[in-house]
């Protein structure tokens, strides 16, 4: 565990400028895939939440925290499944389609972090939602509290 920890920090996500992100991801397989049809749904979720069309804030939540969640797992079981067979799958999954190839560890570290990457920042959109429905759908009492203090 320490070296997949290691592998990750020498990371160098400056690479990512370089390569086009959609290929890598879908090189990973079909947890990648995944991965980005669970960012569109939190997506998708959010927008409904932010009109109205799921009318109770707990199923919002719940939604949405379930996605990231999933989104979080899979992307970190996935870059460590890429990082214990890696000298077998690194073919498969650094393409010189997606750019140029990676030269160094941290290059390569990069390309292989990239569904945790994603998974990370679906979770942290979807805390963002989250947060987002506790203070605009945030209880009565807040919201007359705050129509008492305009003129």
């Amino acid at each position: 565990m320490k070296e997949f920890l290691d592998f990750l920090r020498s990371s160098q996500f400056r690479f990512y400028q370089e390569r086009d992100l959609g290929l890598d991801l879908y090189h990973a397989g079909i947890p990648g895939v995944a991965l980005f049809i669970l960012a569109v749904a939190v997506a998708v979720v959010f927008l409904l939440s932010i009109f109205h069309a799921i009318p109770k804030r707990k199923h919002v939540v719940a939604i949405l925290l379930s996605l990231g969640s999933l989104a979080l797992a899979i992307g970190s079981v996935t870059t460590f499944l890429h990082f214990q067979h890696l000298p077998a799958l690194e073919s498969r999954l650094i393409r010189a389609s997606a750019g140029p190839a990676p030269v160094t560890d941290g290059q390569r570290a990069a390309v292989i972090a990239l569904p945790l990457l994603v998974g990370v920042l679906v979770f942290g959109a979807s805390l963002l939602g989250c947060l987002y429905m506790g203070i605009f759908w945030g209880t009565s009492s807040l919201k007359k509290l705050w129509r008492s203090k305009k003129p």
